[in-house]
């Protein structure tokens, strides 16, 4: 197959995948790199072997040697099984304090998807008075996770669908002086997201009702009902009410909200390299230290707010109807909806170092600064509609890898690694069934092939074993989630980079002319 006829595909392929989100560790998405999945992304920041450098380090690209297009896909299968251990109402001061939450455990929450990222590069030129320029552009998704729940179970009030998905479009500049290079990439995002659960109306109708009750004496007294008659009459209205589901989970709505946004953020990145092969004979050869820093990124997602099943606040056969049977559908109608969304900011410090000509060793350091995430509130067009606040409430948390190549021959590399992801997750309290995230570790190997001298072939497959998450969340309803969670995900990976030209290589008269035009 002609490298033409490969682009095409590839470009057709990359426009059918990227807008599916994933489902990860709470909600970053490492799998931008196959090579780098191989070694449980360590050494990210410094490996700079390929074109997924510059989602991961963008001054690595000036290393690059020749133009590359890469293109991979991930196939992430989660899994996330929920046991329930005696969820409950948690309403202290209520009638309906400890009473059991219906449902059954909601089956396997996690969504199986197919995650791709697509990288071109070009080295513009090469030159020992000029230094090194490279350029490129990628096409990412750094956030994104899906979970979904079956409509009947016992956390239905807290969650039932949740996705969030982000496209990132990386425009890359690297520009490399002996042996400091530096990067410097704009992220330009979008963001979506759909969020549904169900509402209990049951138990939202209790207050209202309440008051109803307490009101009836004086509005049969003034009817003119009997003294006598009243207490019949209000206990048969009550009975009426709840035979018509006005009871805790008894009535059950639910809402969907979706919405989208885009905004705009950067990457910076810089790469020293301590040793660059000059000492082939000797146990050490390439050696290099990068750091990295993704920005923050705020969104305002927009959209709409629907709403299903709202009941009115009706009953057959009640001697007295409540007075505003329509209160809830005044309320909670389809209207516009927009929630604040804060993108957390990553530290990336990386080492890569070869040794005995075939070997290299890789360590790794990253630092999520979670905490910017804290609540999203979730405002609706309509004032009467109150806000609902989901409470995230995270904590920074690192991630620490180690990997290792084997250069095996001239065509063939083999890698492997393992990692320590922690979780933002500060207890069970704050483990919304949306992400039942814990601490996990990778265990990852894979491999490079190189059929031509104009490409490669990437494979790569981790397991990463989570820590059973325990719930104990109670959601803004006073539902209390209470159990714990079976999770573990696979991750296969496979890409393809090819491979063409070189760099434009500056003469020494070249880069003289270009000072003295620069100077006039």
């Amino acid at each position: 197959m002609r490298q033409s006829t490969i682009l095409r595909v590839v470009f057709c392929l990359v426009i059918s995948i990227l807008p599916l989100g994933a489902n990860a560790g709470s909600f970053v998405l490492n799998e931008q790199s196959v090579s780098g999945l191989g070694l449980s992304f360590a050494g990210g920041a410094a490996q700079a072997e390929d074109a997924s450098t510059l989602f991961f380090n963008p001054a690595g690209l000036a290393r690059l040697e020749q133009g590359e297009l890469q293109f991979g896909l991930h196939a992430i299968i989660p899994s996330a099984e929920f046991t329930n251990r005696g969820s409950r109402y948690n309403l202290p001061g209520t009638p309906f304090d400890g009473l059991p939450v219906t449902g059954n455990n909601g089956g396997n929450g996690g969504v199986n998807h197919i995650l791709g990222n697509l990288y071109l590069t070009q080295p513009v030129f090469r030159s020992p008075k000029c230094g090194d320029l490279t350029v490129g552009v990628g096409l990412t998704s750094p956030f994104g996770l899906e979970t979904d729940y079956d409509p009947a179970w016992v956390g239905r009030y807290a969650a039932l669908r949740t996705k969030l998905t982000t496209i990132d479009i990386q425009p890359t500049v690297s520009y490399r002086i002996d042996r400091l290079s530096f990067g410097a990439g704009l992220d330009v995002q979008r963001a979506s997201a759909r969020l549904s659960q169900t509402i209990d109306f049951g138990l939202a109708a209790q207050s209202p009702l309440a008051q109803f009750y307490a009101a009836l004496p004086a509005i049969l007294a003034a009817r003119g009902v009997p003294a006598a008659a009243i207490p019949g009459t209000i206990a048969a209205t009550r009975q009426a009410y709840t035979n018509a589901g006005f009871v805790p989970g008894g009535l059950d709505g639910v809402s969907e909200i979706t919405g989208d946004d885009w905004s705009v953020g950067f990457t910076l990145g810089a790469l020293f390299e301590y040793r660059k092969g000059d000492d082939e004979t000797g146990f050490l050869q390439d050696g290099r230290i990068g750091f990295s820093y993704r920005s923050a990124i705020d969104h305002t997602l927009e959209g709409d707010a629907a709403f299903r099943r709202v009941p009115l606040i009706t009953a057959a056969g009640a001697p007295v109807q409540f007075p505003t049977p329509t209160a809830f559908q005044d309320i909670f109608f389809n209207q516009g909806a927009s929630a604040a969304l804060d993108l957390p900011d990553i530290f990336h410090f990386s080492i890569y170092q070869r040794f005995a000509r075939q070997f290299a060793i890789m360590g790794d350091v990253a630092w999520t600064r979670w905490s910017r995430l804290q609540d999203v509130p979730i405002v609706f067009a309509n004032p009467g509609t109150p806000t609902n606040v989901l409470n995230i409430n995270y904590q920074d948390a690192m991630r620490y890898a180690v990997g290792f190549e084997w250069y095996a021959c001239k065509n063939l590399t083999l890698r492997t690694g393992a990692a320590y992801d922690e979780t933002p997750i500060r207890s069970p309290e704050f483990r919304t069934p949306r992400i039942p995230d814990n601490n996990r570790y990778f265990l990852s190997a894979g491999a490079r092939w190189s059929p031509k001298s104009w490409m490669d072939i990437d494979v790569g497959y981790a397991h990463l074993f989570v820590n059973d998450p325990r719930s104990n969340f109670t959601d803004n309803q006073g539902h209390a989630l209470i159990g714990t969670y079976e999770a573990q995900v696979d991750i296969v990976s496979a890409s393809v980079t090819i491979r063409w030209g070189g760099p434009r290589h500056v003469t020494e008269t070249y880069a003289k002319d270009s000072k003295e035009t620069f100077r006039k």
